[in-house]
């Protein structure tokens, strides 16, 4: 068990969603993205964190001396399961821990069912004056902010994107489906730029202060002067640090950018996300074209990756400024017209890659089998249905065959029953 499990067990179940309820300090909130946005405009250098259940698992084993039981590598290859960690190994405990103690504004995220629990055994010693949320209802604000002060925060200013989706955003952007879906939410008027991190945001503990030097000349050479940075543990680092070296101001963004871009997936995963924030839809073909061009080295089986993920995005639990984890699926009538309309797209355009290759029969099996338990589609049921089957035989067969050779030797089991 890791030691990010064993702190899941101590914490009280959750008696709804792991995030609650939008509505649940919705005012706290916008009251606090306001806040945010005053902070933003007149101080620099700033730098605004969000302190994940991961982050926070994190500082908990480097406090508790458990840091080599955390995963940091970059995970399996499954378009139906969810996979995340911090993508730090041990020896970025220090710098993550100035990070948090010494931003300007670090939301805990009390929100988050994990963190309600935990942030208290955490020990962070931040100076007086700093800043923070000051209720576990005003937490998450990223999703509000983004929600009602993004676009025009951003209004006249020169920003910055930069994570493993800054270039799927940067085409996506130029879509006309993405101009119709985003109008209330992207800044028109900024002027914006884009930086895609080293290798997509893959093996960012050996590739930090790589990414970090990319990143500084990214600023200098667009004079940006927000950068909204998404780099899972390493934009907490990164984000303070050259906030203060370059004297601009790093919002971490995290999964924000993904709901930017409608992904399913992480950039730098080939797994589900683990939750999903909600602004606009980007229909499948879209999204698929554009992804296929910001990542053209995928292989066949990672491409089909993404795309079961992005259809199963599709039936996940929808509310706008809010998120859901990856197993809160809603089976609603609109959910279920997207997944069918992306369903069609998906057949007609990857079909040829359904037996390609046996790593794409096995991701092919996955989807096929959350198809048919969900009774999505009828090549999904027949899937489950064959599965059923063959696990039965093999229950089945073994019995079989040593009673038939219990009966072969003369110890037959009914007749040493009467014995």
């Amino acid at each position: 068990m890791t030691f990010y499990e064993e702190l899941l067990q101590s914490c009280l179940r959750p008696s709804g969603s792991v995030f609650g309820k939008k509505e649940d300090g919705y005012g706290a909130r916008i009251g606090e993205a306001k806040l945010l946005s005053n902070l933003m405009r007149a101080r620099r250098p700033f730098c605004f964190l969000r302190m994940g259940d991961m982050e926070l698992a994190y500082l908990l084993a480097e406090q508790e001396q458990g840091l080599d039981r955390i995963e940091f590598a970059d995970g399996p290859r499954s378009g139906t399961q969810g996979y995340t960690n911090p993508g730090l190994s041990a020896k970025h405990a220090r710098r993550l821990r100035r990070a948090y103690e010494r931003a300007d504004y670090v939301d805990f995220h009390e929100g988050n069912w994990p963190n309600e629990h935990l942030v208290s055994r955490l020990i962070l010693e931040r100076p007086p004056g700093s800043r923070r949320n000051p209720t576990k209802e005003a937490s998450l604000v990223f999703l509000t902010w983004t929600e009602k002060e993004f676009k025009e925060y951003c209004k006249y200013r020169r920003i910055g994107f930069a994570g493993a989706e800054a270039r799927l955003l940067e085409l996506l952007s130029q879509t006309p489906e993405f101009k119709l879906g985003a109008a209330d939410y992207w800044p028109e008027e900024a002027e914006i730029f884009y930086h895609q991190v080293r290798n997509d945001g893959r093996d960012l503990d050996a590739n930090l202060d790589l990414v970090k030097e990319d990143l500084r000349q990214f600023v200098e050479a667009h004079a940006v002067d927000t950068l909204f940075l998404s780099l899972g543990g390493g934009a907490k680092i990164l984000g303070y640090e050259l906030s203060r070296e370059l004297g601009i101001c790093c919002f971490d963004f995290g999964a924000m950018l993904r709901a930017l871009t409608y992904s399913g997936c992480d950039g730098n995963r080939l797994a589900r996300s683990p939750h999903s924030p909600f602004l606009f839809r980007i229909p499948f073909g879209v999204y698929m074209g554009a992804l296929e061009k910001a990542f053209p080295n995928l292989t066949p089986a990672e491409v089909l990756a993404k795309a079961h993920g992005q259809l199963l995005l599709e039936l996940l639990k929808k509310e706008i400024g809010w998120t859901s984890v990856s197993w809160e699926f809603d089976f609603s009538r609109e959910n279920m017209s997207a997944f069918r309309e992306g369903f069609q797209e998906y057949r007609r355009r990857y079909r040829k890659l359904f037996r390609a290759s046996s790593a794409t029969r096995m991701e092919r099996a996955g989807f096929l089998h959350f198809c048919g338990t969900h009774r999505l589609t009828w090549e999904g049921r027949l899937f489950l249905m064959a599965f059923r089957t063959k696990a039965l035989i093999r229950r089945c067969v073994p019995r079989f065959l040593f009673r038939r050779s219990a009966l072969d030797n003369g110890t037959g089991l009914a007749s040493d029953g009467a014995a």
